[in-house]
């Protein structure tokens, strides 16, 4: 099973993101909010929730956005020890803000 078709088709609430930190495969599991993620919400007359979210493990780091139903990795970005990883959550970071807003 590939990790974007274990996620639900739908943002993720804050239990399931720190469900995702306790998981083996996943050192680290961050959502990332976005100003626009609760007036999305309330537009579609949905939950509130997770829709950017950051996935890290000993290896990469990966961003990834809920759009239209779906999740999608925007960025992914090989690490190699711990300084590398702080980085490459903020390059992601930016990507999924980035992806967000268009």
């Amino acid at each position: 099973m590939s990790l974007l078709s274990s996620l639900p088709g739908r943002p993720l609430s804050d239990g399931e993101v720190a469900a995702l930190n306790r998981a083996e495969s996943i050192e680290l599991a961050v959502a990332v909010d976005s100003e626009t993620d609760t007036e999305a919400a309330e537009a579609n007359a949905a939950a509130p929730g997770t829709e950017g979210l950051l996935l890290a493990t000993d290896a990469w780091v990966k961003g990834l956005d809920f759009r239209g139903g779906v999740w999608e990795v925007v960025e992914t970005v090989p690490v190699d020890g711990e300084s590398e990883r702080y980085d490459a959550l903020r390059v992601c970071e930016d990507a999924v803000r980035a992806n967000g807003a268009e």
